[in-house]
C-alpha cells in the first residue's frame, strides 16, 4: 500500500497537545487498479451486492470510484466454497476489477452487543449467529484474497460501556492483531488495516493507538465509536472529539486512517478535518432505505464569501416523499444534479414509485444518493487542496 499526501489544510483542530488537519492524498493498493484520491468512500456491499444495484444498473453510477467494501459477516460460512473456487471473493462476486476491502462487521447494519467472547467474536447474517476466532478468520482471508483486510477486532464498546469492557475490547483486539499478523508474515504484500479501539476513553485510546502503531500494519481503522447502522447516525462530533483526536495524535501521519459507519455531511467534515482519509457509503445507503434523497449543497465554491449567505443550521440534508404536492412536481430531485436519476426522471415519477412500493424506486434513489455523496467527496478534496475546508463547513449550510 502506497499513500501520498498531496496537500494539508492549514486550519487544524486541537485538544491539549494533539493536532490534526484535513489532508488530500492518493492511495494505491496494487498497480493494476486506479489510484484512489482521498478523502474518499469505499462503496459498501451487503451480502455480495451493492444495495439495490445489479452489476448492470451499477454502470449508471458515473464515478471513477472502483472500490468495494465487503463485510465478512455475510460470507463467514463460505470458506470451503472460496477454497474450491480459488479465485478470491472479489472475482466470486463478479467485481474482480474493483479494489476490495474486507471488514469484519457491516457499518450499515447495527451490530448486536454483548455476544463477543474471550477468544472469538460473533458475526450475524440475519438471525444467524456465527462465532469466529482468529484461526477461522485467517483461513477465510487466505481464500478470499482481498486487496485490503481488517483483522478480527472487538468494537463492541457502546457509550454506556464499563471501563472493564473497554479495556478488554482494546486488549483483545491487540491479541487478535498479533495472531493475525502471522498471515502477513506469510504474505508480506497483504495490506492490513488495524483497528484501534477504546470506546470513548481517551486513556485507553492512547494506549491502543501506541501499541497498534508498533505493529507491522499499513493503515488504521478508528473503530468502536458506534455500533453501526441507523443508531450510528445520531453520533455527534462533540461526543467523540476528545478520544478521537487523542487517537489521531498517536498514529503515524504517513499512514492512511479509516473510519467506517454512516457519516452525514457535518460529521464527515469534522472527521476529515481531524485527518481521516477513507470512509464508506453506508450513509447514502441508509438514506435510500428510508425512501429519501440527499439534497444538501455538495458543491465547493472557491473563495466563497461567507457574508453572501446566512448559515441555516436547521437545513435538511435529505427529503422524503411524504408531501403529496410532490406528485405534481415535474422537476429533478436536485436541480443541476448530473446523476442518471436526475437527468432522466422527475420528482412526480419517483413519488409514484415510492408510494406503490415499486422496487425501481430504491434503484433510482440509490443511484442519486451515491452520486450525491461521491460528488461531495470531490468537493472536500478540492476544498483541502485550496486550503479552504473551513469554507465548505459553511457552504453545506447554504441551500442549493
Amino acid at each position: 500500500m502506497k499513500f501520498i499526501i498531496d496537500g494539508v489544510a492549514g486550519k487544524t483542530v486541537a485538544t491539549g497537545c494533539a493536532t490534526a488537519a484535513a489532508r488530500a492524498g492518493q492511495l494505491e493498493v496494487r498497480s493494476s487498479l486506479p489510484v484512489l484520491d482521498t478523502p474518499a468512500p469505499l462503496i459498501r456491499c451487503r451480502g455480495g451486492a451493492i444495495p439495490h444495484l445489479t452489476h448492470e444498473t451499477l454502470q449508471y453510477l458515473d464515478t471513477a470510484n472502483r472500490t468495494l467494501l465487503i463485510p465478512y459477516q455475510y460470507h463467514s460460512t463460505q470458506t470451503d466454497v472460496l477454497k474450491a473456487y480459488q479465485k478470491g471473493l472479489g472475482s466470486f462476486l463478479g467485481e474482480k476489477d474493483r479494489m476490495s476491502m474486507l471488514t469484519v462487521q457491516d457499518p450499515g447494519e447495527e451490530t448486536k452487543s454483548g455476544y463477543n467472547q474471550n477468544k472469538a467474536i460473533s458475526v450475524w447474517s440475519g438471525c444467524n449467529r456465527n462465532i469466529v476466532d482468529v484461526d477461522g478468520y485467517k483461513q477465510f482471508v487466505r481464500v478470499a484474497q482481498p486487496d485490503i483486510v481488517v483483522p478480527l477486532c472487538d468494537g463492541d464498546t457502546p457509550p454506556d460501556s464499563t471501563s472493564k469492557r473497554i479495556n478488554k475490547a482494546a486488549k483483545r483486539t491487540i491479541d487478535f492483531l498479533d495472531s493475525f499478523l502471522e498471515l502477513k508474515d506469510e504474505n508480506p504484500k497483504m495490506n492490513v488495516v488495524a483497528a484501534v479501539e477504546g470506546g470513548l476513553d481517551p486513556v485507553v485510546r492512547k494506549l491502543s493507538a501506541i501499541e497498534t502503531s508498533k505493529r507491522n500494519v499499513d493503515a488504521f481503522l478508528l473503530d468502536g465509536f458506534h455500533s453501526n447502522g441507523t443508531a450510528a447516525e445520531s453520533l455527534r462530533w462533540e461526543a467523540i472529539k476528545e478520544p478521537f483526536l487523542e487517537t489521531i495524535f498517536h498514529l503515524p501521519a504517513e499512514k492512511p486512517r479509516f473510519f467506517l459507519g454512516p457519516a452525514g455531511p457535518r460529521l464527515l467534515l469534522e472527521l476529515v478535518s481531524a485527518g481521516v482519509d477513507v470512509f464508506d457509503t453506508s450513509y447514502p445507503n441508509l438514506v435510500t432505505e428510508r425512501n429519501a434523497f440527499l439534497v444538501f449543497n455538495n458543491k465547493f465554491t472557491k473563495d466563497w464569501d461567507p457574508l453572501e449567505g446566512a448559515d441555516n443550521h436547521d437545513l435538511m440534508f435529505e427529503k422524503n416523499f411524504e408531501n403529496d404536492e410532490m406528485k405534481m412536481e415535474m422537476r429533478s430531485l436536485v436541480e443541476g444534479c448530473s446523476c442518471y436519476t436526475c437527468r432522466n426522471f422527475t420528482v412526480a415519477y419517483l413519488y409514484h414509485l415510492v408510494h406503490v412500493k415499486e422496487m425501481l424506486a430504491k434503484v433510482l434513489l440509490s443511484l442519486h444518493n451515491l452520486h450525491h455523496y461521491l460528488t461531495f467527496f470531490k468537493s472536500i478534496r478540492e476544498a483541502i487542496l485550496a486550503d479552504q475546508i473551513h469554507l465548505l463547513h459553511r457552504q453545506i449550510l447554504q441551500p442549493l
